[in-house]
């Protein structure tokens, strides 16, 4: 069994399409396009043979693998070959896509909830709502910036900013001058029938029923543009998926950090 560091992306779009039929729900924008996209990429040879890949970050844990069907029979040998070669010490997955999870799963030591995943439950919404969700203009940018670091201490030097009000994705309420809230909209490429919501209240504004609001405005939003929309948040940020139940989304699957290395199993 080999590991081989690729960037080839042609071959690695090629197997990725083939594990995305295979996910038995959507895939988490945030852990595509930022954990997973940001990872190293390997193709994994065996007798000279590419029979898939996999994608592990600089922390050595493991966060997409994917073998060819008629090579799944290898998935628990693979995972074990990757641990001994030290390669990964952990992984972080759903069980979106049984195979590598079970695998995984097998030679765990520990595994604790990392991310709730959220589908909705595409009924439809009263279009009653005192909240007006604008889309965010490029003369907003750095006020949105200057939102988000106060907020929740992201600083975006990179221009995810720029890239979401460029593709249209960023919204903002206002009462006044103050963003009271901001909520994106983000079309999947890779998952053309989606939209991955997410908002951020105001600390000033919280605890007021505005999460839930604004999120409901936000699938409306994407069901106009025919998307069934999805959300996350982490385990322990108990008001934000008291936030995104209330309107009307549910626990489709979690994702796992799974250990390969303590000895305490936590669930």
């Amino acid at each position: 069994m080999k590991f081989i560091k690729t960037d080839d992306i042609v071959v690695i779009d090629k197997f990725r399409e083939e594990l995305y039929q295979k996910f038995s729900a959507p895939i988490d924008a945030m852990w595509e396009k930022l954990y997973i996209a940001s990872s190293q990429t390997y193709l994994i040879e065996d007798v000279d043979q590419n029979i898939g890949y996999c994608c592990i970050d600089d922390k050595g844990s493991l966060l997409q693998i994917f073998l060819s069907d008629k090579y799944n029979y290898l998935m628990y040998n693979v995972i074990q070959s990757l641990i001994e070669s030290k390669l990964i010490s952990s992984a972080s997955l759903s069980s979106i896509e049984p195979v590598s999870f079970n695998a995984c799963l097998s030679h765990s030591k520990s595994i604790q909830t990392n991310t709730l995943c959220f589908q909705y439950v595409n009924r439809k919404l009263k279009n009653e709502s005192s909240l007006d969700v604008k889309l965010v203009s490029e003369r907003d940018t750095q006020g949105i910036k200057t939102f988000l670091m106060d907020q929740i201490g992201f600083e975006d030097d990179f221009g995810y900013t720029e890239n979401l009000i460029q593709r249209k994705e960023f919204y903002m309420v206002k009462e006044s001058e103050t963003i009271i809230a901001t909520g994106e909209c983000r079309l999947s490429d890779s998952q053309l029938d989606i939209a991955d919501l997410g908002i951020i209240v105001n600390k000033d504004y919280q605890k007021r029923g505005l999460g839930t609001e604004v999120l409901q405005q936000l699938v409306k939003k994407a069901q106009v543009m025919k998307r069934k929309p999805i959300c996350s948040t982490t385990q322990d940020n108990i008001a934000s998926r008291k936030a995104i139940e209330k309107a009307g989304f549910y626990c489709s699957h979690i994702i796992f950090d799974i250990n390969f290395k303590e000895n305490k199993i936590q669930l």
